[in-house]
């Protein structure tokens, strides 16, 4: 994909208590300088950062470990923290990769940004990745990237709340393609387990079905769709049977045990159990608070 490089800030302060706002970005190339930044001692900056490899070659430290982020990998920090991010090696000083003139650079797409409905992303992202991340540059939250940063460099503008709009679309895009490596790696075992849930949620009698439909163990099925996935085969079922029947529940009359054994549960005491453990009401609160 194409694209160019530039900076863009935002400033509309009458988004600044929105749960999600836009600070600044771009596309940046860092060459042969001291780029060097412990995130927690920074006191200019503060808030959220999602840094990408675009081409060259840089660093990340946390938790006692340093990464090499080559072209399509990168990191998400949230300033202050106990990280450090940096172009040169750390333990010899010198540049460890040339471009074709024989200097070092690290050219990086980022985005900055703020808002307190950032902080359960940021947690979950935290637990599946430690902060650092792989994703090919097609995949959508970077083409999303791109095309905010070519419009904003190029003489456009965001509407008020439109940053905040953009954000949740953004951080929403980020842990699907990295919560499901499916799409960037194309697993045949876990597409075709996904595809045979979507399909037939609803009928599946549980996981051991499944992996004998797939022709694997239930044990194998699990480990190899967790690692790729981030969340277990049962949890992902689980979820599109809730999902399902939180449409039956908004958009029909149909009663709890009709609704339960429509979408895959043995009954409806069991879909009441279930719904609230992931929910946090009842089948029947939750028709009423959105009725």
């Amino acid at each position: 994909m194409s694209y160019r490089r530039g900076c863009f800030g935002v400033l509309n302060l009458e988004d600044m208590d929105s749960p999600l706002y836009l600070c600044d970005g771009g596309i940046e190339l860092r060459q042969q300088e001291k780029y060097d930044f412990y995130n927690d001692r920074r006191l200019d900056f503060s808030g959220y950062l999602f840094q990408y490899t675009l081409g060259g070659q840089g660093y990340f430290q946390k938790a006692g470990k340093t990464h090499v982020l080559t072209a399509g990998m990168g990191f998400f920090v949230s300033v202050p923290e106990d990280s450090r991010y940096f172009l040169q090696d750390a333990a010899s000083g010198k540049y460890t990769f040339s471009s074709e003139d024989g200097s070092a650079f690290w050219e990086l797409l980022y985005l900055h940004f703020d808002g307190p409905a950032v902080l359960p992303f940021a947690h979950r992202l935290d637990t599946l990745c430690n902060g650092v991340f792989s994703l090919p540059e097609d995949s959508v939250p970077i083409r999303m990237l791109l095309l905010l940063q070519e419009r904003l460099t190029t003489g456009g503008h965001l509407e008020k709340y439109e940053g905040g709009e953009f954000l949740y679309r953004f951080l929403c895009a980020l842990l699907r393609a990295i919560e499901q490596p499916k799409n960037n790696s194309g697993n045949p075992l876990s597409e075709k387990a996904v595809s045979l849930m979507h399909r037939e949620y609803a009928v599946l009698s549980g996981i051991e079905e499944l992996s004998s439909r797939l022709g694997v163990s239930a044990a194998h099925l699990t480990r190899q769709f967790s690692a790729e996935m981030g969340i277990t085969p049962l949890r992902y079922l689980t979820k599109l049977r809730i999902q399902s029947s939180m449409n039956d529940l908004l958009n029909s009359d149909s009663d709890l045990e009709t609704i339960a054994l429509k979408n895959g549960f043995s009954g409806s005491n069991y879909f009441c159990k279930v719904f609230r453990k992931n929910v946090g009401l009842s089948p029947t609160q939750y028709r009423k608070s959105k009725g």
